[in-house]
């Protein structure tokens, strides 16, 4: 298996941050189709440096862990999960850690 972590920070440009609903909707229409047979969110505070400013930043963050047989279609999924969460709330990007791991259900 593999084991997949996307980091959806919840900052948005114009100093706001994405709303329950709107993160619901996200899920609910674009991840959960993708990965329907589970995962995992987890409320965090996340980090990273801006590389137009160079400032630090922290943001509420939303961390998807989906632990999901390894196939070709895999890295397809989750690029177009990332891409769409960029695209409708206007984000630099979605961070993505991949590992393999022992698992079952």
């Amino acid at each position: 298996m593999t084991l997949a972590t996307l980091y959806f920070g919840l900052g948005l440009p114009d100093g706001g941050e994405v709303d329950a609903a709107s993160w619901q909707r996200f899920v609910a229409t674009v991840v959960t189709p993708a990965f329907p047979d589970g995962l995992t969110i987890t409320e965090a505070t996340g980090q990273w440096r801006d590389p137009a400013t160079r400032r630090i930043v922290a943001e509420r963050t939303k961390v998807v862990t989906i632990a999901v047989a390894a196939g070709p279609d895999l890295e397809n999924r989750l690029d177009a999960v990332r891409s769409a969460y960029r695209s409708a709330f206007h984000q630099q990007s979605v961070g993505l850690t991949l590992a393999p791991v022992c698992g079952s259900f």
